[in-house]
């Protein structure tokens, strides 16, 4: 195992695009001060490595730090480059132009070499059986993901780690679980699509393209914690478009702010990240919100998971998708729609809100599906405005 990419290691994370910056814990009793500039392909690191860049400014590439204000050691690296002039002689760009295709080369390399791995991982997994996996230890799990990471694909190591939980949650249908993450990865292996190997795109790129222009309506969200950053998924409804897009956004400390205000209408541009849909959005401009007027819902739960069909072929490996259903009541732990079909539904604080507001009555329900169970994210009177409960 390369330690230098365990998330564990690193401390102070944060970004101001297009710069990053990380204290990484080595082998010394003073963190390394890591800092990259990805606009510039530029970096610093204080560890002794004559490599350039070291391994800890490559690693660090690799992560999504959250946004926050430079420390003193990073603005001072900064200022000191902007007061350094750009040598552009023909020389130096045609260097620059060589690094980069050198490290475009060896990415594409270990990513290879990454998927390969995880192949054969998963060839001796098949020949083990699934009843196996719940006597892995966690060293057995921390060195296929870390090899993930190593790779440079991020994304295989988070869908090696969601496997891991399953098989750690237990329950009465963990194996089914377990085979249809096996059966994910597997697929992975064959397609390898960008944005679920882990491959980063900047921001800044992102904002450089063509916006949506709409109203958006954020109904749903979704909240988890790795225990280095806890992220937010926020769920948007276009008025115009007539799509949903997800808002996506960390932080190291406290609970980050969603992209959108949660709940209501607002004019804003969203820029699309590369995918599929529900597209992943970074927030261009927020004209202003207000208090969101009705919005469709699929007549029947039928007709509503009819509509995910497009969404979860373009991108089969997604766990949550919106789902919404016309004139619900809830009977004995599930939804049931007016043809009197019914969507188990996940009993939580939300639904209890749900349920105290409607009063019993038939509802509107807009929430997120993942295969199994329904969680209610907002609910209406039949026709009526939505209204958030979780």
């Amino acid at each position: 195992m390369r330690p230098r990419l365990v998330p564990g290691r690193w401390q102070g994370l944060g970004s101001s695009p297009p710069v990053r910056w990380g204290l990484y814990s080595g082998s010394g009793k003073v963190p390394y001060q890591v800092c990259v500039d990805l606009a510039a392909g530029t970096a610093k690191c204080s560890c002794p490595s004559r490599q350039y860049p070291c391994k800890h400014a490559v690693g660090l590439q690799e992560l999504e730090p959250p946004e926050a204000l430079p420390p003193p050691w990073v603005e001072e690296w900064t200022t000191r480059r902007r007061r350094e002039p750009l040598d552009d002689s023909p020389e130096a760009v045609e260097r620059r132009a060589r690094a980069r295709s050198a490290r475009v080369e060896a990415r594409s390399s270990a990513m290879a070499g990454g998927v390969a791995g995880l192949s054969d991982w998963l060839v001796d997994v098949a020949g083990a059986g699934t009843a196996s996996l719940p006597g892995r230890n966690a060293a057995w799990w921390g060195n296929i993901t870390a090899r993930m990471i190593d790779a440079q694909t991020p994304g295989l190591a988070s869908a090696v780690a969601d496997l891991q939980e399953v098989v750690a949650r237990g329950g009465p249908h963990w194996t089914v679980e377990a085979a249809d993450r096996l059966g994910s990865l597997h697929l992975m292996t064959r397609v390898q699509p960008p944005w679920r190997l882990g491959l980063t795109v900047t921001e800044e790129s992102v904002k450089s393209a063509e916006g949506w222009s709409d109203r958006w309506i954020p109904l749903m969200r979704a909240e988890s914690d790795d225990g280095r950053v806890r992220t937010i998924r926020q769920w948007a409804w276009g008025r115009q478009r007539g799509e949903w897009v997800v808002g996506v956004r960390h932080s190291a400390i406290g609970v980050p702010v969603p992209l959108l205000p949660h709940g209501m209408e607002s004019a804003a541009e969203l820029h699309p990240y590369p995918g599929a849909a529900p597209f992943r959005v970074a927030l261009g401009e927020l004209v202003g919100s207000r208090t969101p007027e009705p919005i469709p819902v699929a007549p029947s739960w039928r007709g509503g998971l009819a509509g995910l069909e497009p969404l979860i072929a373009g991108d089969p490996f997604a766990r949550l998708f919106p789902l919404t259903c016309a004139s619900v009541r809830f009977a004995g732990g599930h939804l049931v729609d007016a043809e009197r079909r019914g969507v188990a539904v996940r009993d939580d604080g939300a639904l209890d809100t749900a349920l105290a507001i409607t009063g019993g009555a038939a509802f509107d329900a807009w929430g997120l599906w993942d295969g199994r169970a329904f969680r209610v994210g907002a609910v209406a009177s039949p026709g009526g405005p939505p209204e958030v409960v979780g």
